[in-house]
């Protein structure tokens, strides 16, 4: 007669419910890489969010910019600066926005947040702003000897005669009215008339 022997396999009590606590560690790291790259992309699109914005404010503000320097040199003889400049009239095209310089000294200081001291965004093709983008824009006589009578070429005519290199600084501001963001622009521009010309 043959025997057999069977066998029995018994686990120790100590590794019940162990693959269990593992397949819970390996799940937490999982979730925990989840939620960390979820917040790195939240991150980025914030971040590129704010550079569409930002290029989108510089863009306008250069319009403005463009806008001030054609207006200042399409005249055909040196403009006489003012206190303020002219309000919009719908339909119109306004005068060019060239304000006078304070006690005769020049400044650097932007004058934007004053009343009547910049001219919004008008062009004369008729290109609109963005959406929600406020655009203004106001010159200043640039400094060049010309509140002394100096001129750039000396052998070339005079200032005080309107005949003569003419230098303009033109500022340029634009704002989104949503996020109240803003970006400011300067340019200096020369403008040479010759006796009206």
């Amino acid at each position: 007669m043959k025997r057999t022997n069977s066998y029995r396999i018994t686990m120790p009590n100590a590794q019940k419910g162990a693959s269990l606590f593992i397949a819970l560690i390996v799940l937490l790291v999982i979730t925990l890489l989840a939620l960390s790259s979820t917040r790195e992309v939240t991150l980025e699109s914030r971040i590129t969010g704010n550079f569409t914005e930002q290029q989108r404010l510089f863009n306008s503000a250069e319009m403005g910019l463009r806008d001030g320097e054609i207006s200042i040199v399409a005249n055909t003889s040196p403009l006489d600066p003012t206190s303020e400049c002219e309000a919009a009239i719908q339909g119109a095209r306004p005068e060019p926005c060239l304000l006078e310089l304070t006690d005769n000294l020049y400044s650097y200081e932007l004058l934007f947040a004053t009343a009547n001291k910049s001219r919004p965004y008008y062009p004369e093709n008729g290109t609109k702003a963005n959406t929600n983008t406020n655009i203004n824009w106001y010159a200043k006589p640039a400094p060049s000897g010309g509140q002394d009578g100096e001129a750039e070429n000396p052998e070339y005519g005079s200032m005080l005669g309107g005949n003569a290199t003419f230098r303009y600084e033109v500022n340029s501001q634009a704002v989104n009215n949503s996020s109240s963001n803003a970006t400011y622009l300067r340019s200096t521009i020369a403008k040479l008339f010759d006796n009206g010309n």
